[in-house]
Parts: structure tokens; sequence; C-alpha cells
């Protein structure tokens, strides 16, 4: 059974150009599509997450399916709140993981009530923690997703957050008040302990590569480039890595596949110590 799957929605809204990347790699990749979602823009916040709610508790019934069967999910999405049905599929074959280690340029750890722009894609982490605060406009909302995906809450003293050098003021006081690990790119495997499992989720936009591949999502200066990326890759390929998720470019600006090509040739040490 194939464990590469590619999941083409961005924040409920369907992003089929993701799909190239099977012009492009080796592997052969799945796609999990909804025929009936094919918006691909939604202006109502709360649309967004009945969409996102029913797609990712099909992601996480894939990744319970590929992980009760030994193998590791690589997973293509078009944003980071696909990784709550990445976990939810984990803990549903009870394959929960030791450690998450999320790269990341931003921090992902705003609530709705922290947040300025009301940005869902902004949220992820906090949300994968269960931090949502119930005077929140959208919480019944919020709340309705993760119960459809049934996700359970992660412990956040198992997270490592790096780089997330952009931070939003109070992004920046929450993540100082929780347990997360945040840690530089060159601390990263002094924070890795021997035999845990561990699952990867890679923002693509964690690296600092505007002029090589603008399609990237939300460039910030000053971030490891891509060799720094497959680095910690190969030092970590040989660790028990349960999953592999990530979130990927605006494929709609990537119609030379720049990102598609670099992204591929850092995840190659990922892929093929684990297919």
């Amino acid at each position: 059974m194939n464990n590469h799957l590619i999941v083409p929605f961005l924040i409920g809204q369907r992003r089929d150009g993701l799909c190239r990347i099977r012009d492009v790699d080796d592997h052969a990749w799945d796609t999990l599509m909804l025929s009936e979602f094919q918006a691909t823009k939604i202006e109502d916040s709360n649309e967004k997450l009945r969409r996102m709610g029913k797609v990712y508790r099909i992601l996480s019934e894939k990744v319970k399916t590929l992980s009760g069967m030994g193998l590791v999910p690589i997973v293509l999405a078009g944003d980071c709140i696909s990784t709550l049905g990445v976990l939810a599929g984990l803990q549903k074959s009870g394959k929960q993981p030791d450690r998450i280690l999320w790269l990341d340029a931003h921090g992902d750890f705003h609530t709705w009530r922290t947040s300025s722009t009301k940005y869902l894609g902004g949220m992820p982490l906090a949300m994968l923690v269960g931090l949502i605060d119930e005077s929140e406009e959208h919480f019944y909302h919020i709340n309705s997703m993760l119960r459809e995906i049934e996700v359970n809450p992660y412990p956040e003293k198992q997270i490592i957050l790096s780089d997330a050098r952009d931070l939003d003021i109070g992004e920046k006081e929450a993540l100082q008040k929780s347990k997360i690990v945040v840690c530089e790119i060159s601390e990263i495997l002094a924070q890795l302990t021997k035999n845990e499992s561990l699952y990867i989720h890679w923002d693509t936009d964690v690296v600092d590569a505007e002029v090589e591949t603008p399609a990237l999502k939300y460039h910030v200066k000053n971030g490891p480039n891509y060799s720094e990326i497959e680095n910690i890759f190969k030092c970590i390929a040989h660790k028990d890595i349960v999953a592999v998720s990530i979130s990927a470019w605006h494929e709609e600006k990537d119609l030379e596949n720049k990102a598609v090509t670099a992204c591929l040739g850092v995840i190659k040490n990922l892929q093929d110590a684990l297919c």
C-alpha cells in the first residue's frame, strides 16, 4: 500500500496544483479527493472549519490504516492544520508519537483571541495541544472540527518547535507560558532522546529561500537554507519516525515546479529511509 498521500486543500479550499508533485517525484503519490468540495475560494471561516473537519477526518482514517500496517505516512497538504488529521490517525492506530518536531518560521500558536488577522492557518499548533479559549467567537465551530477529526490534545512538553523566528506578541507570550520547547535549528538534535518515536511536521516556509523558490509562503529572512534542513533530516532518518507531514508552497505560483523540486530534494532523505 502506498504511504505517500497528497491532501489538495488549503484551509478547506481546493488546491489541485499540489498534485503536480506526481510529475516530479519518482515515488507514487495517492490523492485524498472529496468530489463535493471543489471551491477554491471560501470567505466564511466557519465553512472552512466545517470542510476541514471532513477532509482531515478522512485523512485520519488513511493515516490510521497506513500506520496500522506498519507503514510511515508521508503527507503533503496545503496547510499545517492537516497535522490534526495526521495526529488523530496515529492516535487511532495506537501509535501516538513520543515527540513531535514542528519545523516552522512561525509559531502557529495563535488563538482566535490573540490573532489580529483571524487567519486559521496561524492556529494549528494551539489547536493540537487543546488551547482554545471558550470565549472565542468561533469556539463552537473549532470544537466541532476537532470532534469531527477525533483528535485528542497532545502534551505541550513533548513538542519541539523550531525555529519560530517570526512571532506576534500575543503568540510569543502564549508560547512562553507553555511547556513547548522552542529552539534553534542547530539545537534540534540535542533535544531528541534515543529510542523515542517521532512525528515530523515541516512547514516549508521555515526555509529562507525567497530567491530560489519564491512560491514558498510567508517568507521570513534570517532562517535556515535547504541544506540545513536536509542535514537535520539525514541525522534523524534512522530514528523511530511514525509520520511525516509537509505544509506546501503556493502551488499556483510554482508553475515551473521549483519549490516542488527543492522540497523533494530535502525530504528524499526521509523518503528513502521510510519507504
